[in-house]
């Protein structure tokens, strides 16, 4: 056999702190050989990104690191930094997991990219550019002469991440190493960039970092799984995922949700009809919410109207879970702000036990807070940092319960605290003390304090791990069972969604375009972009991934500023037609019970 592209061996990496000495990777070895797809596979703070950024001679100052990692049997650990110079970029490239973090945010895209070749080919800037829109094109980024003169925040999410990509592979190298590639994006562009990097393999050797295996179920060729710094199971993609041997391994593809598995009843035994009642905790009714934006028209800026939310309606009855799935930016996260009233509507109603929320007094609004609570996406953005744990959960008890003694309010902490499996020792610590599962677990004892009829949850475990997602869905499941709240439940992840949700609302540049009982809508999906956001979940299955059939959408989500006429969807649909320009689809229902908005469905 050749000699491998890469050859790592016995790699340590240790952090000097204040705190002490603190070993991030320990003993790692593997070879990489031309050709190869190789997945590293663990949670967070398994030691992923710190071997990758050792692999690239990217650990921070602190760091210390030992073993050997050669390079076309040349030895690069710990190398000088002119022959590292030499190999970063142009021979080993590596796509980051936060783009937004990775580009210059005060350069164009275009000068950035040109900056790359000059550097490591000193090429003109004629050569430099008209290689840059050539890697564009290929990276498929939509009209890369346009898009050649925007800065970073111009661009959407995925078209960043593709920007990084395309700058990784300008100067065609012979390895390219992609660091969580797909984590923060939707499911329709996660699988756009799996697709390309499908594609890519023809060209390049790929070392893949993920904590998702159903990322590297259809991608990868070998596997290698990650834990405490030590890779504890290696092998061939087939081995990993149909004989794994490790409990780890095991563990880790066992937590994975499966949209292909059928769910049972939800806690109260609820039918999809159970939001359509008259008798609904919570009843929505044609909400508009638009935002006056300015738009340039040629020489002149005028406004418009930014349609965020655009004539929606729903139900949601005593016990019911509902799903509320989409990409980002079609308006789940501000209909749920909405109905919170946390921000004002255009137009509709909202209408909590047949009283109409935004005809209150800011007085009586707030007394029914008590009754509606929330938990956002980023728990450590929403505690407070200057506030203990225990002080953060009875914050609501002093805001809605004043003559409440210390000693009550206290076991009420107590009582929360035990609630969502945290210790009374937790109480007098920090935020920054815990970890992104734990600090979730908290903003759930807090947002369950005042005993909430109705808990919104905003993207609640699109941050975290694997088996911390699990075990925070679980929370909730046993919340909702104890407590009897009805929760609507936002998420761009619908493996999760089926899991948790009694009926599931897909929305679409701020309109539904589907509302299905779970089971229905999973396994007879109506509306084709229903059909795509299902076919796009990674599954950790290689038969099933094999077999499913891709619908790869073509291009993003358009500007609320201007949505398309008719049909919204009509612009990314693999079945649209003149009718679907010319007419907006009303709902209909179907035999299974689901409600689609398509013409063709």
């Amino acid at each position: 056999m050749s000699a491998p592209l890469l050859a790592c061996e016995d790699l340590h990496v240790r952090f000097q702190t204040h705190a002490g000495e603190v070993d991030a990777v320990n003993g790692v070895g593997f070879d990489v050989h031309a050709g190869d797809c190789v997945g590293i596979v663990g949670e967070s703070g398994s030691g992923k990104t710190q071997t990758a950024m050792a692999l690239m001679g990217l650990l921070a100052d602190n760091a210390v690191a030992s073993g050997s990692v050669r390079f076309r049997q040349e030895e690069i650990l710990n190398a000088p930094a002119g022959r590292l110079n030499r190999i970063r970029g142009r021979r080993v490239s590596m796509v980051f997991q936060d783009p937004m973090a990775s580009l210059t945010p005060f350069m164009r895209i275009g000068a950035q990219l040109c900056e790359v070749l000059r550097q490591h080919s000193g090429m003109t800037r004629k050569e430099a550019k008209a290689r840059a829109l050539e890697v564009l094109d290929i990276v498929q980024i939509p009209e890369p002469r346009r898009r050649f003169g925007m800065y970073p925040h111009q661009l959407s999410g995925g078209q960043r991440q593709r920007v990084m990509i395309a700058q990784a592979l300008l100067c065609e190298p012979d390895l390219l190493i992609a660091d969580e590639p797909t984590t923060a994006l939707d499911l329709t562009i996660q699988a756009q960039i799996l697709d390309f990097l499908r594609s890519l393999k023809k060209r390049t050797t790929i070392v893949i970092i993920t904590h998702d295996p159903g990322v590297v179920a259809g991608l990868c060729d070998r596997v290698l799984v990650m834990q405490a710094g030590r890779i504890v199971e290696r092998g061939t993609i087939e081995a990993i995922f149909n004989a794994s041997e490790h409990p780890y391994t095991r563990t880790l593809l066992a937590d994975l949700p499966r949209p292909d598995t059928r769910s049972q009843a939800g806690p109260q035994g609820l039918s999809s009809e159970a939001g359509a009642r008259s008798d609904a905790l919570l009843r929505v009714d044609d909400l508009k919410v638009h935002f006056p934006t300015r738009v340039q028209d040629g020489l002149r800026s005028r406004t418009v109207p930014l349609k965020a939310v655009d004539g929606v309606s729903f139900r949601v009855a005593e016990g019911e879970t509902v799903g509320i799935v989409g990409e980002s930016g079609c308006g789940k996260s501000t209909l749920a702000r909405a109905v919170l009233q946390l921000i004002g509507s255009t137009g509709g109603r909202i209408a909590w036990q047949a009283e109409d929320l935004s005809g209150l007094s800011r007085k009586a609004m707030n007394e029914r807070r008590r009754d509606l609570s929330v938990v956002f996406q980023d728990p450590l953005s929403s505690l407070n940092p200057r506030m203990t744990i225990g002080n953060i959960i009875a914050e609501p008890l002093r805001r809605f319960h004043p003559e409440m003694s210390r000693e009550d309010r206290d076991a009420a902490v107590l009582n929360a605290l035990r609630d969502v499996g945290l210790d009374r020792k937790h109480r007098n610590r920090y935020p920054h003390e815990f970890s992104g599962g734990q600090c979730q677990r908290v903003s759930i004892a807090r947002a369950m304090i005042l005993k909430p009829r109705l808990l919104v949850c905003d993207e609640p475990v699109s941050s975290l791990d694997v088996s911390t997602r699990r075990q925070i869905i679980e929370l909730l499941k046993d919340l909702q069972e104890k407590h009897g709240v009805s929760i609507i439940f936002i998420s761009h992840d619908l493996s999760v969604v089926r899991i948790v949700c009694d009926r599931v609302l897909v929305m679409y540049l701020g309109h539904f375009v589907e509302i299905a009982d779970r089971n229905a809508l999973f396994e007879s999906p109506s509306h084709p972009y229903t059909q795509a956001l299902i076919s796009a979940i990674p599954v950790p299955d290689l038969a099933a991934q094999r077999q499913a059939e891709r619908i790869i959408l073509s291009g993003e989500l358009p500007s609320p500023t201007a949505p398309p006429s008719g049909c919204v969807f009509r612009t990314r649909c693999p079945i649209a037609t003149d009718l679907c320009s010319e007419q907006e689809p009303e709902f209909r229902t179907l035999d299974n019970g689901a409600r689609v908005a398509c013409h063709h469905a």
